[in-house]
């Protein structure tokens, strides 16, 4: 082996190199960033556009439908969900994950800039924006004290949110609660009647008289000078000296006819910790930056503000993403300690000395530490996945070196020089070795170029693999051998521990020798008995995939974080104040649990919300999914509440309930009737909790319904009906005020206690460019009632409802299997009604495409590295068979423990792939090496079996004992670990034990198949018999 020959001639060189990696190893350790998963960047776009004062249906019809047919055009688009409200809509769009999310964005701007035209005129700029998957919040605060909400918004907006956005890595700060200034002017419509004026001539005149544009440049021979034109007002008292009209050279100005208030906007929410009003802020941190670092960055700083802040003002922190991060990172060191440790007392089990165990050892740290080398230059991060990724790697790391060092150990024992029992015995294992390595990065590169969200996640998994063994391919190939020729010794059998220890190794080795024996006994019957021994084992492969829909299917294992979220959608047209007292009635009873720290209430008209911080999961006697259970026993109970209680987070997920199915058809009455149906048959199945639909009741609407003969006759513009109108009930901003740095919106509006009521048109007044007068409004209206919708939802061009529901005991694909075989027999959907999956449901059928390709392309390429092995297109054939083998385990492992079966499991089966090869690469390479020594075939799988059962037995053990931490880990995120950790182990379990006894068989199989088709060619018309050796060989 070229590496091997020149590290033992060369061992300087190959030192300084392996120093050399492990140094850049420790520096890129120490510059990594940690978060909590890796970064994505995936090609979504949302559009989101106001229109002051429309309703959601017209809201629908001028501006959604309008939105999603352009950007439907655009190419790659998947998926379009809108959500419509009360002058707002929303539009999600889903590109293909070929897409370039910058590029998409873009698309979506174009577009919308070519329609801007057949938008209304008045809708406000519209927002498009790149939907950033990793800015969601880092950090939640609550700001409280004695102040009054004036000057505690003031102290926030000045001070606090100024001083935490100056912390490098802040990207963005979102603040709830907070007051916002406004200069209202209050309109007397009486007044107005009385000088014949009418709202938009005051509109006019303020806006004639508060300018600030620029008005272009000045340039000499010396400098440029720029111009701007200002006349706004340098205080908010000088708004009532502006004039508005001039009636036969009578000035009246603004303050005749309104009030000027300096004062704030409405409040949209209120926020509460702990039962007391705050101001809640969300920081969000920049892309590319280290989680953990800038979260301690502004904790550092909130320490700053708070000693300087007044007595009494308290800044709490609600949650705090980097505890989460930093507690897993914490678990997985610990499990990768214990693993290694564990790993190695395998080891020396079976090696018994020292020397031998250290230079196997020293593989796992080397090739760790390098690897990180290899991330920092990839762009990875410490996260869940990557971290995963090295713990359960753990006893794959020494697989190469144990090979190797157990190798050399026989060649000594052979009587070789140590310089020569290092290079026969690494040459003689180094092409078996290398295919063991290369099969199993054949495994987890497919993986690493899976598409959609699934690929963003386990990209890192994949590829931290991938580097890993390949690291410890290159040590076992270098550093090993050198140190094996240096420290190990044949005579150091005269220096195994002595005493307790000694006599337990000698114990041990004994009985694993007898084992071997037994092992040989038993490998010679069942080579008697081949059809039975495949028929035993196809029974065991079908009773494995028995167990799968006994499990169910879950996208990720659900995590216990410490958290549990408890909203509620409540009926339409409630007050603020009347959502809020529904909150305290939530508060009263989630705060009486002892496990619950603190409660964080977010109350707006239509919802409410509340974040829930537990204790420390190891202080908990209850898991938060649990707590959840009893609260939403007691919740149910308060009348007037679309309640969702969730305990648990899991990876991706878009509704706020964990389950949810599409229901859609253009006659929505009637999509609305069978909705509602399907919900109370949703109710009905065992395990499904919280269920609802998204469809919120309308609340009462009045069409004003303008004359437009009379309108016409009179001179007046049916836009002058409904922008005066508008005014009348909801105000317009007609600018902004500008102080301190500061722009304040300006608003006009009509005084309250003249605008409370549809009756109040009264006293309203238009011009009438036909007669020259002012006609009152009352002439040119009348009036319908009726019901408006309160929300409407659309996915993918139609109107949408989602019935939704968060499951307890059992899984979603169990739930879903369940609700739509009840549907379809007891409920079928008429003509026009469609049913199809919601979002956690269609990305886990597309996950599930993309993982399927995944392991063809795995299975592919593994074949084709043992054919390339081997040099034979039949003898890896024996080997794939250890491919089913390991199903068996890992199927009855998941399902005896409980674990499910999920994504994370499955990527455990792929990684299976590659580990349980290793095996039958070894047995099948030393009976091909044996046979070719001359033995016949039974006698070469008997001695195969034999030698080949220590190594095999103490790579596969090493192996089992480095994940189990990982799979006993009860740890904070151990959740997203410990399946894939069960699966390996059952996996390694059963295609070991059936590894040493179906694939000699399965060989035997094989080659008396070669045998038949040699001698068919051999008869085969024409063929010379030069040919028929070369044919012979090829085939074996």
């Amino acid at each position: 082996m070229f590496l091997t020959d020149i590290s033992l001639k060369r061992p300087i060189f190959a030192i300084v190199v392996i120093i050399a990696l492990l140094a850049m190893g420790v520096v890129s350790f120490l510059g990594l960033n940690l978060n909590d998963m890796p970064e994505t960047d995936l090609p979504y776009a949302m559009i989101n556009i106001v229109l002051p004062g429309a309703s959601p249906d017209q809201m629908e019809s001028k501006v959604t439908k309008v939105v999603e047919d352009a950007v439907g055009q655009i190419s790659g688009v998947k998926h379009i969900t809108s959500r419509v409200g009360e002058s707002y809509s929303m539009t999600a769009i889903e590109f293909d994950s070929s897409r370039n999310a910058d590029d998409a964005a873009q698309d979506v701007r174009a577009k919308l800039s070519s329609i801007r035209g057949s938008l209304p005129d008045d809708i406000q700029e519209p927002v498009i924006s790149k939907v950033d998957f990793n800015a969601m919040p880092i950090l939640s605060l609550a700001v409280s004290g004695d102040l009054d909400e004036a000057a505690l918004s003031e102290l926030v907006d000045e001070t606090i949110v100024p001083s935490l956005n100056a912390v490098e890595g802040v990207g963005s700060i979102d603040t709830y609660g907070l007051l916002e200034r406004e200069i209202q002017i209050n309109v007397d419509k009486e007044r107005l009647a009385a000088l014949n004026l009418t709202i938009n001539q005051v509109i006019g005149g303020l806006s004639s008289d508060n300018i600030d544009i620029p008005s272009g440049k000045v340039a000499d021979d010396s400098r440029e000078v720029t111009l701007r034109t200002y006349s706004g007002m340098k205080n908010a008292a000088e708004f009532e000296n502006v004039i508005i009209a001039n009636r036969n050279g009578t000035e009246i100005r603004l303050g005749e006819i309104a009030k000027v208030v300096d004062g704030y906007k409405e409040k949209e929410s209120i926020s509460f910790y702990d039962g007391a009003e705050c101001i809640g802020m969300d920081i969000v941190k920049q892309s590319g930056t280290n989680t953990v670092a800038v979260t301690d960055d502004i904790k550092a700083k909130i320490s700053q503000l708070q000693a300087a802040l007044p007595q009494g003002i308290h800044i709490n922190v609600v949650s705090d993403n980097s505890e989460f991060i930093r507690s897993s990172v914490e678990s997985v060191e610990s499990t990768m300690v214990e693993g290694c440790i564990l790993a190695v007392v395998i080891i020396f089990l079976f090696l018994r000395t020292l020397s031998s165990t250290v230079v196997s050892a020293v593989s796992l740290p080397t090739s760790i530490v390098t690897t990180f080398a290899a991330m920092k230059l990839m762009g990875f991060t410490l996260n869940t996945m990557s971290l995963m990724a090295l713990s359960l790697s753990v006893g794959l790391l020494v697989d190469d070196a144990i090979v190797v060092i157990e190798n050399i150990v026989r060649h000594l024992r052979m009587g070789k020089t140590p310089m020569q029992a290092a290079k026969e015995a690494t040459g003689e294992i180094s092409l078996a070795v290398l295919a063991i390595t290369l099969t199993i990065v054949a495994v987890f590169l497919p993986m690493s170029i899976m598409s959609g969200i699934l690929g963003s996640f386990f990209r890192e998994f994949g590829l931290t693999i991938a580097v890993a063994v390949l690291v410890s391919l290159f040590v076992s190939f270098t550093l090993v051998p050198l140190m094996s020729a240096k420290y190990v010794r044949e005579e150091e059998e005269e220096h195994e521990p002595r005493g307790i220890l000694g006599k337990f190794l000698a114990w041990f080795n004994h009985q694993f020798d007898l084992l071997g024996i037994y092992y040989r006994k038993i490998l010679d019957v069942i080579l008697e008995h081949r059809k039975k021994t495949i028929l035993v084992t196809i029974a065991l492969f079908v009773f494995s995939l028995v167990l799968i829909p006994m499990m169910g299917m879950e996208f990720t294992p659900a995590q216990d974080n410490g958290t549990i979220t408890v909203s509620a959608d409540l009926d339409s047209g409630l007050s603020l104040a009347a959502a809020q007292a529904k909150a305290k009635q939530v508060e009263e009873i989630v705060s009486r649990y002892p496990d619950v720290n603190s409660v964080y209430t977010t109350v707006e008209k239509d919802r409410i919300s509340l974040n829930l911080d537990l204790t420390d999961k190891e202080d908990r006697k209850l898991s938060s999914d649990e707590i959840s259970a009893q609260m939403r026993k007691e919740l149910k109970l308060i009348s007037g509440l679309d309640l969702s209680v969730t305990g648990t987070t899991s990876m991706g997920g878009s509704s706020g309930k964990n389950f949810s199915l599409h229901f859609q058809g253009e006659d929505f009455d009637e999509l609305l009737r069978y909705s509602q149906k399907a919900k109370q048959l949703l109710a009905g199945i065992p395990g499904a909790v919280d269920v609802g639909i998204s469809y919120k009741a309308g609340k009462p609407e009045t069409t004003i319904l303008v004359n437009r003969d009379t309108a016409a006759d009179l001179g007046v513009a049916p836009s002058s009906v409904s922008s005066t109108l508008g005014i009348l009930f909801n105000g317009v901003t007609v600018g902004q005020y500008e102080e301190g740095g500061d722009r304040i919106d300006v608003k006009v509006s009509v005084d309250n206690a003249q605008s409370s009521s549809l009756d109040n048109v009264g006293g309203i007044y238009l011009a009438s460019s036909t007669t020259g007068g002012m006609i009152p409004i009352e002439q040119l209206i009348t009036k319908e009632y009726g019901t408006a919708s309160s929300q409407i939802n659309r996915y993918d061009k139609v109107r949408d409802i989602q019935v939704q529901a968060n499951y307890e005991g059992i899984t979603s694909s169990e739930l879903s299997r369940a609700f739509l075989d009840k549907l379809y027999k007891e409920l079928p959907p008429p003509a026009g009604i469609t049913v199809s999956s919601g979002s956690d449901q269609q990305m886990m059928e597309e996950s599930m495409g993309d993982l399927g390709q995944a392991m063809i392309l795995g299975i592919l390429f593994v074949f084709l590295i043992l054919a390339a092995q081997f040099e034979s297109w039949i003898d890896p054939l024996a080997i794939m068979v250890s491919l089913p083998l390991a199903v068996i385990g890992a199927m009855i492992a998941l399902f005896v423990t409980g674990a499910g079966l999920s994504m994370v499991g499955l990527i455990g089966i792929i990684f299976l792939m590659g580990l349980v090869t290793k095996n039958a690469v070894l047995l099948v390479d030393f009976i091909k090496m044996r046979r070719e020594d001359g033995l016949q075939r039974k006698e070469a799988i008997l001695e195969a079996g034999m030698i080949r059962l220590r190594p095999i037995m103490m790579t596969t053990l090493a192996m089992i004992f480095g994940m189990l931490p990982t799979a006993l880990d009860s740890g904070m995120g151990s959740e997203m670990r410990q399946p894939m950790a069960i699966a390996i182990i059952g996996g390694l379990i059963s295609s070991t034990l059936l590894t040493l006894l179906v694939i000699p068989v399965v060989y035997t199989l094989l080659d008396d198949m070669k045998k038949v088709i040699s001698r068919l060619k051999e008869r085969a018309p024409g063929m010379k018999r030069k040919e028929k050796k070369a044919l012979k060989r090829e085939i074996g």
